[in-house]
């Protein structure tokens, strides 16, 4: 019997299961796409470092290491590009993915964005903090993508890998930001007082990010980033130097390339971690599909067997539910048995449904964090006109005085000025 010849409930019940198996092929094309994009977060992070150096330093000496580091973007940008517009293409998937499709346009918009930002810099005809901020949101563009990503995966193993990769790679961008806070403030020989807030407030946010990737994270991910922790104690020492200047007591503004190199080996061997978070990630989908698809497999001819049974066609010699065998005749008839074998389906995927709501729900706090501390940053912008770092700072600031973390922070300003906004 063919699975159009199946009673509806039967077909629905496949159904359900071949929805699932699409869900799961759709998520792993997600799963590539925030692979290909820690690639270019990666590439950009580098560009963006030596960007703040070379405009931090005597024309010409960087100039050719730094236009190498640019086709080295350009590059891994184009492969992405081209995965991209695949995904474009293939609008079947797009449905239910709009927030995730939308991001994808706002990240593009700022990559385009990126050749003008190249030659100012290459002219050094940009501030460095200007170049940095541009930098920034085109990299916080790419990872809101991740964000979006993580979100809308449904199967909760992907989804633990992938809030573990989209905190790991947060840590890691606030630690790309920490290096050109110290570039400019070694280069200077002393840190402002602004400058010394903000570098306490990058070394604790990259804190409360890798300690929730440890949450989430597994296995060789996981004793690769302890290893790597190691290379913290001489980062450390020039933080705490940092924290010692002054206008007074200045020092050496040769420290700027130590520091910057200190800086630049850790978040290197942090592309490590990376990519045993992207094989793993990659793992994870094709057993779950390998999975599903086997259960679809079998589901299917089960269900055609006892549809077979129950009109009389064929003997299955199968073993229903209740552990009796389906050929010899219930008491009640055999649409009784069918009847309750089926049932018996049904019932079990309901409970793994809600298993999978459960353990989804548990996974998911990290990112309902992230959208509360969002929400606050722009009500914040639109109360007061800030800028989105001057937002993030402000709540930054607020959590170190109150000694709480910034979710809770984020908690009460949304408390506070959204019910005046209706929000």
């Amino acid at each position: 019997m063919t699975e159009r010849h199946l009673p509806p409930p039967l077909r629905f019940l496949l159904a359900a299961r071949r929805s699932e198996l699409q869900g799961l092929e759709a998520l792993a094309g997600t799963c590539e796409l925030v692979v290909r994009i820690s690639a270019l977060v990666h590439a950009l992070q580098k560009e963006r470092g030596y960007s703040n150096l070379t405009l931090c330093s005597p024309p010409g000496r960087l100039q050719p290491t730094l236009a190498g580091l640019s086709q080295d973007a350009e590059s891994v940008e184009a492969q992405a590009r081209q995965f991209l517009d695949g995904e474009a293409a293939d609008s079947a998937q797009g449905s239910g993915r709009a927030r995730l499709l939308n991001c994808i346009a706002f990240a593009l918009f700022r990559l385009d964005e990126l050749p003008a930002l190249r030659r100012h810099v290459r002219d050094r005809s940009v501030p460095v903090e200007d170049a940095d901020s541009r930098f920034t949101q085109v990299i916080g563009s790419l990872l809101a993508v991740v964000f979006e990503a993580a979100d809308s995966a449904l199967d909760p193993g992907v989804t633990r890998i992938l809030v573990a990769l989209l905190n790991f790679m947060q840590g890691k961008e606030l630690s790309g930001q920490e290096r050109a806070c110290g570039v400019t403030g070694f280069t200077a020989g002393y840190f402002t007082d602004t400058q010394k807030a903000r570098m306490l407030g990058l070394a604790a946010n990259q804190r409360r990010s890798f300690d929730t990737y440890a949450h989430y994270a597994e296995g060789a991910a996981l004793q690769c980033w302890a290893e790597l922790q190691q290379q913290d104690p001489p980062v450390q020492r020039m933080r705490d130097m940092a924290q010692h200047t002054s206008s007074e007591q200045r020092v050496e503004g040769t420290l700027a390339e130590l520091w910057f190199n200190l800086s630049t080996a850790r978040i290197d061997a942090m592309r490590d971690v990376e990519s045993l978070l992207a094989e793993a990630l990659a793992q994870q989908c094709n057993r779950r599909i390998a999975e599903t698809r086997q259960e679809l497999n079998d589901r299917r001819l089960l269900l055609s067997r006892y549809a077979d049974h129950a009109s009389g066609r064929a003997p299955s010699m199968l073993y229903s539910v209740q552990s009796r065998v389906v050929d010899t005749p219930p008491p009640d008839g055999v649409g009784s048995e069918l009847k309750r074998s089926i049932l018996d389906m049904m019932r079990e995927q309901t409970l793994r449904l809600q298993r999978t709501d459960d353990a989804l729900n548990a996974v998911r706090g990290a990112l309902d964090e992230k959208k509360r501390i969002d929400r606050a940053k722009l009500l914040l912008i639109s109360h007061y006109g800030l800028t989105e770092q001057a937002a993030h700072e402000r709540l930054q600031r607020a959590a170190m005085d109150a000694g709480l973390a910034l979710a809770d922070v984020a908690r009460q300003v949304i408390g506070q000025l959204g019910s005046q906004s209706g929000g």
